[in-house]
C-alpha cells in the first residue's frame, strides 16, 4: 500500500498542558526560519532600482531577483511533504538550511544579473521547507476546532517579514553595498541552525517502504511550466508586446507543460507534486485561490511600493521601507481578533469585507501624490494592512477543513505554493505594467527616472505608478469574488463538503 506523503508528527495529547508549552520553543525556531526566508522576499525590493543601475537592466528583467526566488519557492514547497516523510522534519530543516544559506552567499558574491538571479533560484530552493514545516506541525496539533486562531498566528511571520524587510533593506541600502541586502541573512541563519540543532525534536527511524516515490516527471514539467508563462509576461513589455514571438513561444510551451502535467497529475497513481485531485473539493479550491490572490497583492504591492516612494516621491531607501510599515501594523492589529471574528460571522463574511477594504485603502495609491499626500497614503496603507489581515488565515483554515485529515501534509504544501506562486505572478505582472506605464510617458529612460533628481518629473511618475495600482486593486477584488465560495460559518470537526 502506498503511503502519503503527509509528514507524521504527532500532536500533543488532548489536555496535556506541558506538552503545549514543548511546542513554544520549537514554534519559535520554526518561525525564526521562515521569518528569515519571508524577509529575502521584499528585503530587495528597496534595492531594485539601483541593481537595474548596477547590471545597466530594465524593471522587467531585474524584477526576476523577487520573481525567481518566489517561483523557486512555489515549485520547491509542494515536495516538503514527501522530503519531510522521506529524511525526518529535523534533517530537512537543517539541509534547506544549509542550501539556503550558500544561495544568500552567491547571491552576495555575483557579478551579473544572470548569476544573481540563479542564486535567488537556489535560495529558494532552500527556504521553500521551512514554511510547510511549520505549517504542518501547528495545524496538526491546533486541529480544526483551534485552526483559525493558530493559523492567524502563523500569519504574523507571513506577513509582518516580507513588510520589514524593505525597512531593513533600506538601511543597508543607505549605509553599506547593495551585495548586504544578502550577507545580512548569514547572521540570522546561522543562529537559526544552533536553535535548531539544540531544540528541534530528533527524528524517528522511517522505513524506507512507508515513503511514497517522489514525483519526477512532475518536477520536470510544473517549473517548466511555470517559468514559461512567468518569462512571458516578464518580456511583455520589452520583447515587443503580446505579439512578439518570444512572448508567444514562452507562453505557448509554458501552457502546452501545464496542461501535460495535469494530465500526469490526474492519471498519477502515486502523490503527484501538488495533488490536483484536491482542487476537486470546491471548498479547497476557493482557499488556494484566495491564497494566492492574497499572495498577488501582498508581494505585488510590496514591489511597486518602494518604488513608487523613491521614484515618484523622492525619498530615500530607508524611509521609503518605513513607509511600508503600517501594512504590518495594521495585520497585526487585527489578527488577535481574527479568530473571533471567524466564528461570530463565519469565513466568507470575514474575507469579503477584507477584500473590499484593501481593495478601497488601494484606490488612494492611484489618486495621490507620495510627496504631498504622504500622510494620506500611510493611513491608507495601515487600512490596507487591517484588511489583508483578515484574509489569509479565514482561507487557509477553510482549506485544511474541506480535506481528510490525512492529506494535511499535501494541503499545506499546496496552500503555501498558492501564496507564493501568487506572489511570483503578482510581482511579474506589476513589473511589466509599470515599466510599460514609465516607458510610455518618460521613453526607455523612464525606469531610471526619480523626482528626487528631477522634479519636474514628479508628476509623470505619480501617474505611472497610478495606473499600476489599479492592478493591485483589481487583485483585491478578484479576491472578494473569491470569497463569495467560501463557507458562511466556520465548521469545526469533519470536513466540509464543497
Amino acid at each position: 500500500m502506498e503511503a502519503d506523503n503527509a509528514p507524521r508528527t504527532e500532536a500533543p495529547a488532548e489536555g496535556g498542558e506541558q506538552a503545549e508549552k514543548g511546542l513554544l520553543p520549537i514554534g519559535s525556531t520554526l518561525s525564526l526560519g521562515a521569518v528569515i526566508a519571508l524577509l529575502s522576499t521584499t528585503i530587495v525590493s528597496v534595492g531594485m532600482g539601483r541593481l537595474a543601475e548596477v547590471f545597466s537592466v530594465p524593471l522587467s528583467t531585474v524584477q526576476w531577483v523577487s520573481t525567481a526566488y518566489l517561483l523557486a519557492i512555489a515549485v520547491a514547497i509542494p515536495i516538503a511533504g514527501w522530503a519531510m516523510d522521506r529524511f525526518g522534519e529535523k534533517t530537512l530543516w537543517q539541509a534547506s538550511l544549509v542550501v539556503y544559506l550558500v544561495g544568500c552567499v552567491l547571491a552576495a558574491v555575483a557579478t551579473s544579473v544572470g548569476t544573481l538571479i540563479g542564486a535567488r533560484v537556489v535560495q529558494g530552493i532552500g527556504g521553500a521547507m521551512f514554511e510547510p514545516i511549520m505549517l504542518t506541525m501547528l495545524a496538526r496539533a491546533a486541529g480544526p476546532k483551534r485552526a483559525t486562531t493558530v493559523l492567524s498566528m502563523v500569519q504574523i511571520p507571513i506577513t509582518l517579514a516580507p513588510v520589514f524587510g524593505p525597512m531593513v533593506g533600506g538601511v543597508l541600502m543607505d549605509n553599506l553595498d547593495w551585495r548586504w541586502l544578502f550577507w545580512f541573512n548569514v547572521p540570522l541563519g546561522l543562529l537559526c541552525a544552533v536553535l535548531a540543532q539544540r531544540i528541534l525534536p530528533t527524528d524517528p527511524p522511517r522505513e524506507e517502504r512507508g515513503v511514497s516515490r517522489l514525483d519526477v516527471r512532475g518536477l520536470v514539467l510544473l517549473p517548466a511550466a511555470l517559468a514559461g508563462l512567468l518569462l512571458g509576461f516578464s518580456q511583455l513589455a520589452t520583447g515587443g508586446g503580446i505579439g512578439a514571438p518570444v512572448v508567444q513561444i514562452s507562453f505557448g510551451v509554458g501552457a502546452v507543460l501545464l496542461i501535460a502535467y495535469l494530465v500526469h497529475a490526474l492519471k498519477m497513481r502515486g502523490v503527484p507534486l501538488i495533488d490536483v485531485r484536491l482542487f476537486a473539493t470546491g471548498r479547497f479550491s476557493a482557499s488556494a485561490l484566495g491564497s494566492f490572490l492574497f499572495g498577488a497583492s501582498v508581494y505585488g504591492m510590496m514591489f511597486l511600493l518602494p518604488l513608487f516612494f523613491q521614484q515618484a516621491g523622492g525619498f530615500d531607501a530607508w524611509t521609503s521601507g518605513l513607509l511600508l510599515a503600517p501594512q504590518g501594523v495594521g495585520t497585526v492589529l487585527i489578527l488577535p481578533a481574527v479568530g473571533r471574528l471567524v466564528a461570530r460571522f463565519g469565513p466568507r463574511a470575514v474575507v469579503l469585507a477584507g477584500m473590499a477594504l484593501a481593495a478601497v485603502s488601494t484606490v488612494a495609491y492611484t489618486q495621490l501624490d507620495p510627496a504631498k499626500d504622504t500622510a494620506l497614503l500611510v493611513i491608507a496603507l495601515l487600512v490596507r494592512g487591517v484588511g489583508l489581515g483578515t484574509t489569509l488565515a479565514p482561507a487557509l483554515s477553510t482549506g485544511f477543513a474541506s480535506i481528510a485529515p490525512e492529506n494535511t501534509g499535501r494541503a499545506s504544501s499546496a496552500l503555501i505554493a498558492s501564496i507564493q506562486l501568487g506572489g511570483s505572478v503578482g510581482t511579474a505582472l506589476l513589473a511589466v505594467v509599470v515599466q510599460q506605464q514609465l516607458t510610455d510617458r518618460l521613453g526607455p529612460s523612464g525606469a531610471s527616472a526619480s523626482a528626487a533628481k528631477t522634479p519636474r518629473l514628479a508628476g509623470p511618475l505619480t501617474e505611472a505608478f497610478g495606473s499600476a495600482f489599479w492592478w493591485t486593486l483589481g487583485i483585491c477584488v478578484a479576491g472578494a469574488i473569491v470569497a463569495l465560495f467560501l463557507p458562511s460559518a466556520e465548521r469545526g470537526g469533519a470536513p466540509a463538503e464543497s
